[in-house]
């Protein structure tokens, strides 16, 4: 007689520590009972609707300033359009359609003079530096003698020449010192405007030269903003992003708590300045970072760069992308399986009869296999694709119908109850 039967029952009963469910969700009801972090990977993750509906979920939360850092055209079109029709307010928009970005507003002195250094190295100025740098501070101290330190006051005033700056140096009252590092530096003045005009090209997409808009991350949250939406396309990521840094950094400092949407950023490497700046800060607890990005182990190497308290995995372009990404978000479990083992059956001395017994094995296997989204066609019923999302409510993962949770209104069912349990396919 066979054991296979109690072997496969136990086996199953082990197997129940996978701890996956079949749920329905859509994907607004999802963003709105969700708390804390949030990572969305795969092909899906830069559909323009879910973005808009994640943020339209975190604005109504209101607990909290957002600042949007996009690279969809599209998203901020359709934020202008809804916010001309009062669907909300208090609503920043930076984009080549409405370039309100003052960029450098509110910055130190050190802060800005990084940048003029780090657009310098990327210009290939190298004997100069150090007489371009005195020049910097000095032009500093002049345009904060007269307005807001801010990159359109510094491109305003380098459009006049070195006698006219010296004479505003004097009319302030500043030292002389001030006065003949502009007069005594001619030649580092021509390379400083050389490199504002640099950095003006790095926010073209979202300023407009010698433009006092006012409108910074820091200003905007002073002024009760609910969300600092930023088109982040650019001539050089490198500085761009830097700068974005900074200006997180300023809002922090503060002391307001920041929910930042990451959609398909783009970054130099892994090592990116705000890449690393925005994952120390989520740690720390100062910001609730949303990541939306279609391969986030690209950019996200290390295993705690991926500890996310909320998850959203769509499917990737081939199941062995689905695979490596699955391995990296959802880890693998230790897989319970019934072996048949030949042996002769018990009492007899001679049979030509050979018994089957069964006895558990095991292997590790992914959680979640590209396998459990890419269903394959049947004869019994319509294809469906899935993709998988956690909590930080419990360890259970659950895979929802792709239809049900880009669509809204499907019934909301996230339970580990033992018939939504998936058994592997």
């Amino acid at each position: 007689m066979s054991n296979r039967g109690r072997i496969t029952r136990e086996c199953e009963l082990l197997n129940r520590k996978r701890n996956v469910f079949e749920g329905i969700i859509d994907n607004r009801s999802f963003f709105q009972n969700i708390r804390g972090d949030l990572l969305v990977s795969g092909e899906r993750a830069g559909d323009q609707e879910m973005i808009l509906n994640l943020v339209e979920s975190c604005m109504e939360k209101a607990d909290m300033p957002i600042i949007l850092l996009s690279g969809h055209l599209g998203v901020f079109t359709e934020l202008q359009r809804r916010r001309t029709q009062d669907a909300f307010s208090n609503v920043r928009i930076a984009s080549p359609s409405e370039k309100t970005y003052h960029p450098f507003l509110g910055m130190s002195k050190q802060q800005i003079q990084r940048f003029v250094s780090l657009a310098a190295e990327k210009m290939g100025i190298g004997v100069l530096i150090g007489k371009v740098m005195i020049y910097t501070a000095a032009l500093l101290d002049i345009v904060a003698a007269k307005y807001p330190v801010s990159l359109p006051a510094m491109a305003g005033l380098l459009q006049e020449d070195d006698d006219v700056i010296s004479e505003v140096a004097m009319e302030c009252g500043l030292s002389n010192v001030v006065v003949d590092n502009i007069r005594s530096n001619h030649e580092a003045g021509i390379v400083l405007r050389r490199i504002c005009g640099k950095l003006e090209e790095v926010f073209e997409e979202v300023y407009t030269p010698v433009s006092d808009t006012g409108y910074s991350f820091a200003t905007g949250i002073r002024d009760h903003g609910r969300l600092f939406a930023f088109y982040t396309a650019s001539r050089d990521y490198q500085i761009l992003n830097t700068c974005l840094k900074e200006e997180l950094y300023n809002c922090l400092k503060q002391g307001t708590r920041l929910r930042v949407i990451l959609d398909e950023m783009i970054f130099e490497n892994e090592e990116d300045e705000l890449l690393r700046y925005l994952l120390r800060e989520k740690m720390q607890g100062r910001i609730e970072l949303m990541f939306l990005a279609q391969n986030p182990v690209k950019w996200l190497p290390e295993a705690a760069d991926l500890a996310f308290a909320n998850v959203v995995m769509f499917p990737q372009q081939t199941p062995a992308a689905t695979d490596l990404v699955s391995e990296r978000l959802f880890s693998t479990y230790q897989y319970y399986f019934p072996a048949p083992t030949a042996g002769t059956p018990p009492h007899l001395l001679f049979t030509f009869q050979k018994a089957v017994n069964w006895q558990i094995q095991s292997e590790q296997r992914l959680r979640v296999q590209s396998n459990d989204l890419y269903q394959t066609p049947s004869h019994w019923g319509p294809v469906v694709d899935y993709l998988a999302v956690k909590t930080m409510e419990s360890d259970n993962i659950f895979l929802v119908p792709l239809e049900d949770f880009m669509q809204s209104g499907a019934r909301y069912q996230l339970t580990n109850k033992e018939g939504n349990m998936k058994n592997e396919t």
